[in-house]
């Protein structure tokens, strides 16, 4: 959306990308998730050293921070994934109610209205690695 009294222009394509880019970080998360969770330290592993079960103990402990940090982290993720693109489809279709409206007016009175930038908007892709610029 752009013209006069618009301090922004926002792009619904480059909204939909990024929402795309953060669904695949929020996959690569949950992989990341898996392989932390896969690890195994047992407390023999330590052998003689001091405090060796301790040692364990603690590794285990970091452990099951890091998965909670993940699971809350993948959260925040899929939310902001769903919000922009629940924002592409709203202003995507507020631009084209908007250009409803122009061509009505338009047609009723006979004459051309030139909105800034609507050019721009409809014609812009997202990029091709999903990276938004």
């Amino acid at each position: 959306m752009t013209g006069p009294g618009f301090a922004f222009e926002v792009r619904p394509p480059l909204l939909t990308a990024y929402a795309e880019s953060l669904h695949a970080r929020t996959a690569e998360l949950a992989a990341v998730g898996e392989a932390v969770a896969a690890v195994r330290v047992e407390r023999g592993w330590f052998g003689r050293l001091p405090q060796s079960g301790f040692l364990a103990d603690r590794y285990h402990a970091h452990q099951e921070g890091v998965l909670a940090e993940v699971a809350e982290l993948a959260v925040w993720l899929a939310a902001a994934t769903r919000g922009l693109a629940e924002s592409a489809g709203r202003y995507s279709t507020a631009d084209r109610v908007v250009a409803g409206v122009t061509e009505a007016v338009e047609a009723a009175l006979g004459v051309g209205i030139e909105i800034p930038g609507a050019d721009e908007a409809s014609s812009e892709s997202p990029p091709d690695d999903g990276t938004p610029r």
